[in-house]
């Protein structure tokens, strides 16, 4: 197997400067750089990263942190993050947060111990106070929706509370006063936020706020049939359901179909949507898009930002708004 030192020989410069070529460090000539790379082809040279790490004090590694691995929301991110992250040249080491502040600090603290480059998270549940304290002393990182004013360098947001306003406002625009909500957790705060839109745009339309027609799940599509059911079990009329996820509208319908409700003909269905699977289900529903890939592009650009040694470049949109994608699941009433 090859050596550095071998290297150095054939390309007839020292080792030094073949390190300084394999790090992209110092002063090097493009005549030397060629030559030493000639060279590292010829024998088939493989760097060791461990020294290779020590010598740079990188690793050449990126952090990600999420919540789960299932669902198609975090595969997108991962993949679209993994994107960025592979155009660098870079290795994603990707850990869980899982559903608990505890969980999330001992994910980052894990990452960090493995002497990532920079972070990219995903944060759920860690307050304010406690990622602030984080960037005093873990290596650079980048928030994805969310935001924390002292950081706010940092993070790429979403508009959670306009994109559920909106969403409920075309079935208000269609004639319906009385609609259910499938909630997320309310003690998480972009389900707060997500319900709050929900709860805003029914006050702006003088319509009471009935709590028997809000349930609360977790995102998923259990979630979302369990709490159709519960919403049929009240025996409370309503013509249509806002789903606070993709999963959930599915669930939603699962539930529907079983008691012999058509959407739209019975009750009409919008729901927020990242992967598209509302094009999936049958009608095709309407959905407010959550952009999570180009989100996730934009927060790995950040990222790969603050870590080059020319300075740090802040890329042009950070904010993101809903975009919302009519199919065939309201139906207008007369």
């Amino acid at each position: 197997m090859a050596t550095i030192k071998d290297v150095a020989e054939r390309a007839k410069v020292s080792r030094a400067t073949v390190s300084r070529v394999l790090n992209n460090t110092g002063q090097v000539t493009e005549a030397t750089r060629l030559r030493v790379k000639a060279a590292i082809d010829d024998l088939k040279y493989r760097p060791n990263p461990v020294a290779q790490s020590l010598a740079s004090n990188t690793t050449n590694t990126i952090g990600l942190m999420i919540s789960s691995f299932r669902g198609g929301f975090f595969g997108d991110l991962m993949a679209e993050v993994q994107q960025v992250v592979d155009s660098a040249g870079k290795v994603m080491i990707v850990t869980q947060g899982k559903h608990s502040a505890e969980s999330e600090r001992a994910a980052i603290d894990y990452l960090i111990n493995m002497r990532v480059d920079g972070l990219l998270l995903h944060v759920r549940y860690l307050s304010d106070d406690e990622l602030i304290a984080i960037a005093e002393t873990a290596p650079p990182f980048v928030l994805l929706d969310r935001y924390v004013d002292a950081l706010a360098e940092r993070c790429i947001t979403f508009d959670h509370i306009k994109a559920s306003d909106s969403a409920v406002e075309i079935l208000l625009k269609n004639g319906h006063t009385d609609i259910a909500c499938l909630a997320g957790k309310l003690t998480k705060s972009k389900a707060k936020e997500r319900f709050q839109g929900y709860a805003n745009a029914l006050t702006r339309h003088d319509i009471a706020l009935d709590m028997d027609l809000v349930t609360e799940g977790n995102y998923t599509r259990e979630a979302g049939y369990e709490g159709a059911k519960q919403l049929l079990s009240t025996g409370k009329p309503f013509t249509a359901v806002y789903a606070c996820s993709e999963e959930m509208a599915a669930g939603c319908m699962d539930a529907f179909r079983e008691s012999n409700i058509r959407v739209p003909e019975d009750v009409s269905l919008i729901s927020y949507d990242s992967v598209d699977l509302c094009t999936f289900l049958t009608p095709h529903v309407t959905a407010l898009h959550f952009p999570v890939t180009e989100m996730a592009s934009v927060a790995g650009t950040l990222l790969m930002n603050r870590l080059r040694e020319e300075g740090f470049t802040r890329p042009d949109h950070t904010h993101f708004e809903g975009e919302l994608r009519l199919r065939n699941s309201v139906r207008k009433l007369n």
